[in-house]
């Protein structure tokens, strides 16, 4: 289950609090094929506002951790941040590709987060939209950023 903010800067309610599927259930041996489970994944892709889903990852990696422990050990038994967690190097890796990726396990935003105009792919060009290139920017964005660096 994603953990919500401890700080009062995030206002926003993560959507996966008290839907099925982001908890192992007891005695099922293959919980990450369920339908709830893929289900689960899809609300942390698809509707999980960015801000919550890169701290939700962000603690997925340290979640397992007891407290007399000095190592940090990866969450287990849980979908956090779109990555069903087992408490293995296959899910460290996982939520490190989520953190590392600025639009990670979501969906091509409907406008540019840089200039916010309405983003359209290179196969369907639409009169009025501009070119989705990567990380949820256009195409002049991403460049613009390119150049800048």
């Amino acid at each position: 289950m994603s953990i919500p903010p401890a700080d009062s800067t995030l206002s926003a309610e993560p959507p996966c609090l008290g839907l099925p599927g982001f908890i192992e259930p007891a005695h099922e041996f293959d919980w990450d094929r369920l339908p709830a489970t893929a289900a689960a994944q899809r609300v942390c892709r698809e509707r999980c506002p960015r801000e919550l889903f890169r701290t939700c990852a962000q603690r997925a990696l340290t979640a397992g951790t007891l407290l007399d422990d000095e190592t940090p050990l990866v969450a287990d038994g849980v979908v956090m941040a779109g990555v069903v967690c087992r408490g293995d190097s296959i899910t460290v890796r996982r939520l490190q590709a989520a953190l590392d990726q600025d639009c990670a396990g979501q969906v091509r935003p409907d406008r540019c987060l840089s200039c916010h105009r309405p983003m359209t792919t290179r196969r369907r060009k639409r009169p009025g939209y501009v070119v989705h290139e990567s990380n949820g920017r256009c195409s002049g964005c991403k460049r613009a950023e390119q150049r800048a660096a």
